[in-house]
């Protein structure tokens, strides 16, 4: 139904009906098939995986226009102007505007905020089909793809269930976020799950530079380099660090203008704003408790994916805005160390679409209650029953972050 709707911000209703019955379909699918044994249900789930992928594919994407900006941005490029120097609307780039792109662009009056890497796939992307957001899609999809086997091998590796792929494979804020909507992320996703299977087969290095790729695409990811600190921490940070610094050698001869419009994204957008930011709006407090959230969860013990899993759903409910499609990165984590809560969270946080239910656009508030329920049920159940593992530390025994009995550990 998703994938029939010429513009689901136009069918909002249409919309948060058919991903909520996803998602119960989903929940449903996982109880049945997480713990089937066997080829046939990895084959089954595989097959299942690819259709929805594939009814998604020839979409264009409505609920969000990123797409339209990253081949923007390849267009300036093309044209040997630095995407970084102007806005859209800037009187320098008045010859690239046509009637397919530019109206489709948000926040026209600000530079680009995706940093080098995104830029480099731009550009390569365009290089095959220019100014086509087909072609991005397809880039990007490839990328997811080669994801989805990347998770497989990942929990090959950690001696799990195969099946336990159906975790991601069938995720619906998956599917709608990079299959529907065409976001950056699935390029993230390929250098992050990359990076932590380079951790689980030992070779941190290998990992600081894949998360250094990662971070070059998005900034976010940046949040996972404690986890990968330990008797090797001055290569590995100096790995990463030379990973992104090369990324960002010939954008930083702009100086600050490097960074686009990134300043004002942090203190202008609002969407959907993150706990800190509900409570007290003021950029600098809600970087400070990230800094220390994050130092505090790569403190916990417990395995590379639980602990992964807590600094990941964490850092997104405290980002400034909680844009549905930064949940994603949290996924491929979740079929390695599961949590219900976290899971349930991949569903509700699509309640922020909502947002486009009437005018002037806001999120109600029973959205935004909603979003949060499972995180909230995660708390009490914690406050309840206590510690479900004594004497393990780490995501198992963490608030909100239970083992879910329906889905098994990682040993």
């Amino acid at each position: 139904m998703i994938g029939l709707v010429p513009n689901l911000v136009e069918a909002p209703r249409t919309f948060l009906v058919s991903f909520s019955v996803a998602f119960v379909c989903y929940v449903v699918g996982l109880v049945v098939w997480v713990r089937q044994p066997g080829r046939g249900a990895l084959v089954a789930i595989l097959v299942v995986a690819a259709a929805c992928r594939l009814v998604l594919l020839p979409a264009a994407p409505s609920l969000s226009t990123d797409a339209y900006r990253y081949v923007w941005d390849a267009r300036v490029g093309r044209a040997g102007i630095d995407p970084y120097a102007y806005a859209p609307v800037a009187r320098e780039l008045e010859p690239l505007r046509d009637t397919t792109i530019f109206p489709r662009l948000n926040h026209p009056t600000w530079r680009t905020i995706y940093p080098p890497g995104a830029q480099l796939f731009f550009r390569l992307v365009d290089a095959v089909a220019p100014d086509s957001v087909a072609a991005m899609k397809v880039g990007l999809a490839l990328a997811e793809v080669i994801t989805l086997g990347l998770v497989l091998v990942w929990l090959l590796t950690s001696g799990l269930s195969a099946a336990r792929v159906a975790i991601y494979a069938w995720n619906p804020l998956v599917l709608v976020e990079l299959w529907g909507s065409a976001h950056l992320d699935a390029l993230v996703l390929l250098a992050v799950v990359a990076s932590a299977l380079a951790v689980v087969r030992g070779t941190r290095e290998i990992a600081a530079v894949l998360l250094g790729f990662a971070t070059l695409v998005k900034i976010y990811p940046v949040a996972l380099l404690p986890l990968l600190l330990g008797r090797r921490s001055a290569r590995v940070l100096a790995l990463f660090a030379l990973t992104v610094g090369i990324g960002y050698l010939v954008p930083l001869l702009l100086g600050w203008a490097a960074v686009g419009s990134l300043p004002r994204y942090l203190v202008e957008e609002s969407f959907n704003h993150g706990l800190v930011r509900s409570l007290i709006d003021w950029p600098p407090l809600t970087l400070v408790v990230l800094v220390v959230f994050v130092a505090w969860a790569a403190a916990r013990r417990g395995t590379f994916a639980e602990r992964a899993v807590l600094l990941i759903g964490g850092s997104i409910v405290l980002m400034p805005n909680v844009f549905p499609w930064y949940a994603v990165w949290l996924v491929p984590f979740l079929a390695v160390a599961p949590s219900w809560p976290w899971i349930a969270f991949t569903g509700t946080v699509a309640c922020a679409y909502a947002f486009f239910l009437r005018e002037p656009w806001t999120i109600p508030a029973w959205a935004r209650l909603v979003e949060a329920l499972p995180l909230a049920a995660g708390l009490l159940a914690w406050l309840v029953v206590g510690r479900p593992f004594p004497g393990r530390a780490g995501l198992t025994s963490s608030f909100l972050w239970r083992r879910p009995r329906g889905l098994p550990g990682e040993g």
